[in-house]
C-alpha cells in the first residue's frame, strides 16, 4: 500500500514540474542575503484614524505567515523597508432603503507604497492601490454612528496587505 503511495506522489511531482511549476520560498528577484524586512506603519492623510497601523499590523502578519522576510521592529536591523501612505479613504452611498436612509455603503481605499532595499537605499517595487468594500447598514442600529464601517475597514486591510505580498513575490524583474 505504502509503495503504491510513493509512486502516486512522485508521478505527480513529475507532472508539476514538467508543467512548469516550481516550488520557492522568496520571490525570484530577491538577493540571497535579504532576510529581514521593517514593516514602517503607513503615512495616513485621512480622517480614518489608525488605519495606518492596522496595515503594517496586517503586513506584518502575512510576512510572518510567508516566512521568506522575518518582520523586524527595528529598521537599522532590516535588510528591506515596507513604506505605505494612505491618500484617500471615502465613503459612497450604494443602495438606499428610502431616500433619506442607506442600505449599503461602499468604502474605497486609495494608497500607495515602496520597498527599499536599505544597503543602496533605493527603491525595489512601488506600487498604488485602489480597492472597497461594500458593507450593508442594519435598518435597526444601536447607537453606532456607522455600523458595519469597522469591520468593512478589517476586510479592506486584510485585501490589502494581500494585495501587497503578491505583488512582492510574484513581480517579474531582474535586479542588478
Amino acid at each position: 500500500m505504502s509503495l503504491r503511495n510513493l509512486s502516486i506522489l512522485l508521478w505527480l511531482n513529475i507532472v508539476i514540474i514538467s508543467c512548469g511549476y516550481q516550488f520557492y520560498e522568496s520571490p525570484v528577484y530577491f538577493k540571497s542575503h535579504w532576510k529581514t524586512i521593517y514593516i514602517a506603519p503607513w503615512k495616513n492623510f485621512t480622517s480614518e484614524s489608525g488605519l495606518g497601523e492596522m496595515l503594517a499590523y496586517e503586513l506584518r502578519h502575512k510576512f510572518a505567515e510567508g516566512k521568506f522576510l522575518i518582520p523586524v521592529y527595528n529598521e537599522a536591523k532590516a535588510d528591506l523597508i515596507l513604506k505605505g501612505e494612505v491618500t484617500k479613504v471615502y465613503l459612497e452611498p450604494v443602495a438606499y432603503e428610502t431616500f433619506i436612509q442607506t442600505k449599503e455603503r461602499r468604502i474605497s481605499f486609495e494608497g500607495k507604497y515602496k520597498l527599499i532595499n536599505k544597503e543602496k537605499n533605493e527603491i525595489i517595487l512601488e506600487g498604488t492601490l485602489n480597492r472597497y468594500e461594500i458593507y450593508r447598514i442594519p435598518t435597526v442600529t444601536v447607537s453606532l454612528i456607522d455600523p458595519g464601517r469597522e469591520e468593512a475597514l478589517r476586510l479592506l486591510v486584510k485585501d490589502l496587505s494581500e494585495i501587497i505580498l503578491q505583488e512582492i513575490m510574484f513581480k517579474d524583474m531582474e535586479i542588478k
